[in-house]
């Protein structure tokens, strides 16, 4: 390690990352510690990545999922030298819904309510929107579509990706509406709030058809399924 050199840490704050040179690979240990201002000592890992001179090692090291974005100063303790680091610790979105997945399963209705639980893993606050909307497809209809692309020779005049549209389309169950009733708005990290939701569906479904889709907040997926049971709505019913 050179004299006065500043090592850099960069990561989320599941893992903060930075390259180190030693002059004396034997004197270095798989473990350190690391102390930020305002912090106590928290563990330093050394993974060697090349053990001729000078030696290499990725060193790394986590703070609290919460831990905000920004740049961050300290020292970290290797072979029993005081190194200064800084660490740069970017932002991360995460957000698990409890549970993970509504299904109706039934007759047509218009819609379903449901009370879910958001809870923010991440660093950075996340906006859950009042209003939103997703697609469902029939289950299976997707890989048909493709299937039935590739497989079967377009009609006259039209390509092949033409013709998986239109197997597409016939798989859509048009959209879905999610109407947050109540929680909606930032949620900030380490957050938990149940909210209620309500789904309006498409006049599309149909009848003996299971349909699937996900409404997506900051990466995170509720798994919606519509299994329909009883009588197909008349095609006028369906593009209303």
């Amino acid at each position: 390690m050179k004299e006065g050199r500043l090592l850099r840490f960069k990561g989320t704050p599941f893992r903060l990352t930075a390259l180190f040179e030693f002059q004396e690979a034997s004197a270095l240990s798989s473990v350190g510690r690391v102390t930020l201002t305002d912090s106590g000592p928290l563990p330093l890992m050394v993974r060697r990545l090349r053990t001729t001179t000078p030696a290499l090692s990725t060193l790394s090291f986590r703070l609290p999922g919460s831990t905000p974005p920004g740049s961050y100063r300290g020292s970290a303790e290797l072979a029993g030298e005081q190194i200064p680091i800084a660490v740069d610790v970017e932002p991360r979105s995460s957000v698990r819904f409890i549970p993970a997945e509504i299904a109706h399963r039934g007759k047509f209705v218009a819609g379903v309510s449901a009370d879910v639980t958001l809870v923010n893993q991440g660093n950075v606050d996340v906006e859950i929107p009042a209003d939103d909307t997703f697609c469902v497809f029939d289950h299976g209809g997707v890989a048909k579509a493709f299937y039935r692309g590739l497989a079967e020779e377009p009609a006259a005049g039209k390509k092949r990706i033409d013709h998986i549209m239109d197997e597409l389309a016939k798989a859509h169950g048009g959209l879905v509406r999610v109407t947050v009733t109540s929680g909606a708005g930032r949620l900030r990290p380490e957050e938990a709030r149940t909210i209620a939701i309500d789904l309006h569906f498409s006049r599309r479904l149909s009848a003996g058809r299971t349909y699937r889709g996900a409404w997506e907040i900051a990466e995170a997926s509720l798994d919606v399924e519509i299994e329909l049971t009883g009588k197909p709505a008349s095609r006028k019913e369906r593009h209303e």
